[in-house]
């Protein structure tokens, strides 16, 4: 297998939950799991520490990262800076087609999976690559902030106002309001997190 796909298949098992919180990240295992040797397992399990969502602990090895407030605070952060550039820029590059189907996803019931694709389709607008990897960076988010999120009904709501709002800047070609809509977005999910996510 190859060695990317490691990595995303990996990186899914820890954000989806599958992968406990301190639980460790046994080579051997992993690569059992994965059906492929320990040499990819180990260059993904490296590409994650860089990533945040695992830790290499002397004479432990890997272990999957526990988030607290402070580490999703910082993801957000991060994301406030990275994300709004990436929606400015995709106001001006956006295809008809990838237009249409952030349209269509706000009307997605399934709102959490929505959102995923939704923000990966502005990224993918944005065309750059160095702002791709940048943002992989800030997409680590668990699977447990995010349910809480889109289970809460006022920022369910508040979630897809933005969201309407960044199509309307999209179909404009409006860069400024793009920018702009997309950091209250991101501000506004971190907002959630003070107001709800225990700080310890």
């Amino acid at each position: 297998m190859p060695q990317p796909r490691v990595r995303d298949l990996l990186e899914e098992a820890i954000l989806e939950g599958e992968l406990k919180p301190g639980e460790r990240l046994r080579a051997e295992a992993l690569a059992q799991r994965f059906g492929t040797s320990r040499t990819p397992i180990r260059e993904a399990l490296l590409q994650l520490e860089a990533h945040g969502l695992v830790e290499v602990e002397p004479n432990r090895g890997a272990v999957v990262k526990t988030f607290d407030r402070e580490d999703l605070r910082d993801l957000y952060e991060v994301r406030a800076l990275i994300e709004p550039h990436a929606a400015a820029r995709a106001a001006t590059r956006i295809a008809a087609e990838a237009l249409q189907r952030l349209d269509a996803l706000c009307d997605e019931p399934d709102q959490l999976l929505a959102n995923e694709e939704f923000h990966r389709i502005i990224l993918e607008a944005a065309q750059s690559p160095r702002l791709t990897v940048a943002m992989r960076a800030g997409t680590g988010i668990p699977r447990a902030f995010r349910s809480a999120f889109w289970n809460d009904e006022r920022q369910k709501a508040e979630s897809l106002i933005c969201h309407r709002r960044l199509v309307s800047a999209f179909t404009a070609g409006d860069s400024a309001l793009a920018e702009a809509t997309m950091r209250m977005h991101i501000l506004g999910a971190l907002a959630f997190l003070e107001e709800t996510w225990p700080s310890h």
